[in-house]
């Protein structure tokens, strides 16, 4: 049975819903093609599509220009026994396994060094390793911002628009997040999938996950883990610093074809 807060909060989601789609359609890149299997029912598991929500909010507007957080892809809830959980679910068509960008620009450095036969080069390497020790990978940055903005800061804010124009009882959305289980998933695509509409493209992003022995080097002497880990491992430890401080119960990774078992074990 709901408490009256927990159905202040779902009142609040389904008022957006229009937003209401399939999952394979909120994971659908910018060109219209979903990271998610399609065919015999699958992934048709309908949620709230977080993103469009934010866009469809005034308050995340100012003098004509949007402001809108880093927020996962979709949201979905579900009550079990005492429990409340709130799924945060991000769609991302890239492979995560492998290392981090940081790592190709550290290559693409070295490549400049061993072709600097004159001094040729030199001004531009040392302007490249200039810029090496602010880079910041943004892939990275984005997934582990996104259920921090999303929690502390996009739905607070979609709450307070919500509740501006509309006549209904109050709900301290703060409280209620902290006191909900928040599970938060990064959809990706496995190692082998290969959609039809996508095959030569697939192909072209397979890649040796080796780490090549520059990036190890300079990840020890810099102290820079990122540089010699893959984009899973470093999420890893975002994760693992919001489910201790609270703000995220789960935080993990999901294949995109396992993503329908998902649905079919935790999301119904």
């Amino acid at each position: 049975m709901l408490s009256p807060d927990e159905t202040k909060f779902i009142e609040f989601l389904k008022h957006y819903n229009e937003f209401y789609w399939p999952s394979h359609r909120i994971a659908e890149s910018s060109n219209g093609v979903s990271i998610l299997p399609m065919g015999e029912g699958k992934n048709e598991f309908r949620m709230y599509a977080l993103d469009e929500i934010c866009h469809s909010c005034s308050i995340f507007k100012e003098g004509g220009v949007w402001f809108t957080p880093r927020t996962t892809d979709g949201i979905w809830y579900k009550k079990e026994g005492n429990n409340f959980f709130i799924f945060l679910i991000e769609f991302k068509g890239d492979l995560l396994f492998k290392t981090s960008s940081k790592c190709r620009l550290v290559e693409a450095i070295e490549s400049l060094k061993d072709k600097n036969y004159n001094d040729e080069l030199t001004r531009e390497i040392t302007s490249l390793d200039k810029t090496l020790t602010k880079f910041s990978d943004n892939l990275l940055n984005s997934l582990a911002a996104k259920p921090l903005e999303t929690v502390t800061v996009a739905l607070p804010l979609i709450y307070e628009d919500y509740y501006s124009k509309n006549d209904v009882e109050y709900l301290d959305i703060r409280k209620f997040l902290a006191s909900s289980r928040i599970i938060y998933r990064v959809v990706s695509i496995s190692k082998d999938y290969e959609p039809n509409r996508q095959r030569s493209r697939a192909r072209s992003y397979r890649s040796s996950n080796m780490i090549p022995s520059v990036c190890r080097k300079l990840a020890r002497e810099r102290r820079d883990h990122e540089l010699e880990s893959s984009y899973e491992s470093s999420l890893q430890t975002y994760h693992r610093r919001y489910e201790r401080a609270g703000i995220v119960y789960s935080a993990g990774f999901v294949d995109n074809v396992a993503f329908n078992n998902f649905i079919e074990n935790y999301l119904k």
